[in-house]
């Protein structure tokens, strides 16, 4: 037989036994019915109050708005917005790094041109020009000794990739005229002559410098920029 003392002791125990959550929720439910909207459901399981719900939706918006103006093409209305933030972006970019930084946006170009529609092709191709015009520029400032090996690298890369770029849209019917290409050509083998000259070269090196010279001398700039890449 419980005592009445061992009986009152019991209950008490029982007072301190809470029911599991997801149980509390479903017999709530049964019995009330579903519950009233309290928050905004972004995933499942996370339920958040409508002031963070209108900071996520405002977040999205802006991330939404970020991928167009990214994407936006020469000659559309977002594109003034993102040339905008390209001048921000070089103001940030050492002298060095700079000629890395305007053949980075002229291979963007050369990728806009590759799917641009034909309204906004000249546009593009401004664009395009103004880009190689700042890269030659920028590489004659620059001057291959002061640049560093890390940078000619950065450079010789990039320019690989714009040569690619030019013989894409070539195929696809886009002719790009002008001086650009041919000053940006002088400017590219003046300083890859200039880097190579610091160095220790191979015979085979040392011969491929020499024919760079003499297409230099013959103002053959193209031909002497096609030699040195296809020998790296």
């Amino acid at each position: 037989m419980v005592s009445e003392k061992e009986l009152i002791g019991k209950l008490k125990e029982l007072r301190q036994i809470k029911p599991q959550k997801d149980w509390t929720c479903v017999t709530k439910t049964r019995i009330l019915g579903a519950e009233p909207f309290t928050g905004f459901t972004l995933f499942p399981y996370l339920n958040l109050k409508p002031a963070f719900a209108g900071f996520i939706a405002l977040f999205m918006v802006m991330g939404g708005f970020y991928v167009a103006v990214k994407n936006s093409l020469p000659g559309e209305s977002l594109y003034a917005i993102k040339r905008i933030a390209h001048q921000g972006e070089a103001f940030f970019v050492s002298q060095q790094e700079k000629p890395v930084f305007q053949l980075k946006l002229a291979n963007d170009r050369l990728e806009d041109l590759a799917r641009v529609s034909a309204k906004n092709l000249a546009p593009t191709i401004t664009e395009f020009q103004t880009s190689m015009s700042e890269a030659a520029k920028n590489l004659t400032i620059a001057g291959a000794i002061t640049s560093g090996p890390a940078i000619t690298q950065k450079i010789i890369e990039e320019t690989k990739k714009l040569k690619e770029g030019e013989e894409k849209v070539r195929s696809l019917g886009v002719v790009i005229e002008g001086k650009e290409m041919e000053n940006f050509d002088k400017a590219i083998v003046k300083y890859l002559i200039s880097d190579l000259e610091t160095r220790t070269l191979t015979e085979e090196k040392e011969d491929i410098l020499l024919q760079m010279k003499e297409l230099f001398e013959e103002e053959k700039y193209s031909d002497a920029l096609g030699l040195y890449l296809t020998s790296q």
